[in-house]
This record gives C-alpha cells, sequence and structure tokens, in this order.
C-alpha cells in the first residue's frame, strides 16, 4: 500500500512539473501580426514577473485579468483546443501567436516571439 501511495505521489508530481514547463502545438493566432498575450491576475508574482521580463525586453504585449469571466473564459477555451487542463494550472499562461504556455520562462517566450516577425 505504501509503494502504491510513493507511487501515485511521485506521478502527480511529476505530472504537475510537466503542466508548468509545457508549450503546446499552436491553435488558431487572436492576431494577424506577431503578439504576446499575458493571462494572470495583478496579485500574481510570477505573472508581475513575467510582466518586468518583457520589458525588459521591450516586447509589446497584451495582459489580461483572469478574474474576469469573458477572459476567463477565453482562455479556457484556448487551453482546451490546446490541450491543456483548465482544472487547475499555474499563472501566468502567455500566448505566443497561437502558442500557449503555463509559467514559462521569458527565455522561452522571446524566440517565438521574434520568429513570427
Amino acid at each position: 500500500m505504501k509503494r502504491l501511495l510513493v507511487f501515485l505521489f511521485v506521478g502527480f508530481g511529476l505530472y504537475q512539473a510537466w503542466q508548468e514547463v509545457s508549450t503546446w502545438g499552436g491553435i488558431e493566432p487572436l492576431y494577424a501580426e506577431s503578439y504576446v498575450v499575458v493571462y494572470g491576475r495583478d496579485s500574481c508574482g510570477w505573472t508581475q514577473k513575467m510582466i518586468r521580463d518583457l520589458e525588459a525586453s521591450n516586447v509589446d504585449y497584451y495582459y489580461r485579468i483572469v478574474d474576469e469571466t469573458s477572459t476567463a473564459d477565453v482562455l479556457h477555451s484556448r487551453m482546451e483546443q490546446s490541450g491543456i487542463s483548465t482544472r487547475r494550472y499555474n499563472l501566468p499562461v502567455v500566448d505566443v501567436n497561437g502558442q500557449l504556455s503555463v509559467r514559462p520562462d521569458v527565455n522561452d517566450i522571446l524566440p517565438l516571439y521574434k520568429e513570427a516577425l
């Protein structure tokens, strides 16, 4: 029984880590030009770090607050299209030209953004 619990605990931990760093295949872009949309909240330190890093890299971005119902609806729809679970996820979720990433590093975002310029 202990082995089963350890196995489930480790498996769940690996799944959560994979969700944090995963970048999924593209979906229909929101805009015709290259873009970055940061979905997060003002109270989230990870979201604020992403915004600071994008600004330091001179990347124009759109910021959407996930606590607004219409924003959450759009985000969840796009996540489901990308195969990302909406049951529990970390912020920020970043959309770069139709490619969604959950809590990515800015160094993962910049090449995707510049690739489409």
